[in-house]
């Protein structure tokens, strides 16, 4: 009897047939930002790199299942590029392709892995993107990486690791624009 319990009680907590989506739908919403941080003069050429291996954002990795691999609808190095620049031009740098200054945004890590012990399901979502400002005399790097697990009785849906990773993605161009030696850099050319 025991044994038919936690069997049926499995089978609730699973569903029978996992439906996943074909894409994920990562959004940064664009913050306002501080105005006149850049002279008008100054401009910037920036470029975004998609350094993983793999391109999926969501993974579903449970035990005796086919791994489930998901990408987002929109490449990543593009969405964040897009938000990244979108603040910088709030500031007051302007964007040519010729511009002295070059800013590669690298994603080295970008993913939501959801992975099954006996009874929960961990959440590990990870991001790391490095920064790249060259000029004619300087070559600056940083890197910055935020990370977070969650632990669940039954199968986070997408959305939730959305959240996670859009999350994380926010923070880290809120940093990237408000990082005092970011603008230094961009600002001895």
């Amino acid at each position: 009897m025991k044994k038919i319990f936690l069997l049926a009680l499995t089978l609730l907590l699973t569903g029978c047939g996992a439906q996943y989506p074909l894409t994920t739908n990562l959004n940064l919403p664009p913050r306002s930002q501080p105005m006149g941080i850049y002279a008008n003069t100054l401009s910037a050429a920036l470029t975004g790199h998609d350094a993983r291996k793999d391109s999926a954002v969501v993974v579903y990795q449970i035990k005796d299942k086919s791994k489930i691999e998901i990408p987002n609808e929109v490449a990543p190095h593009i969405l964040v590029a897009e938000r990244l620049a979108d603040g910088l031009q709030k500031q007051g740098l302007s964007f040519h392709t010729d511009a002295p200054v070059r800013i590669r945004l690298d994603i080295n890590e970008l993913v939501a892995m959801v992975t099954r012990t006996k009874i929960l399901y961990t959440s590990a979502a990870k991001s790391q993107l490095t920064l790249t400002i060259k000029t004619s005399a300087i070559t600056f790097t940083k890197t910055y990486s935020r990370q977070a697990n969650r632990d669940s009785a039954t199968r986070p849906p997408v959305k939730d690791l959305e959240k996670m990773l859009n999350g994380q993605l926010t923070d880290i161009v809120n940093q990237i624009l408000q990082d005092a030696e970011i603008r230094d850099t961009i600002r001895k050319m």
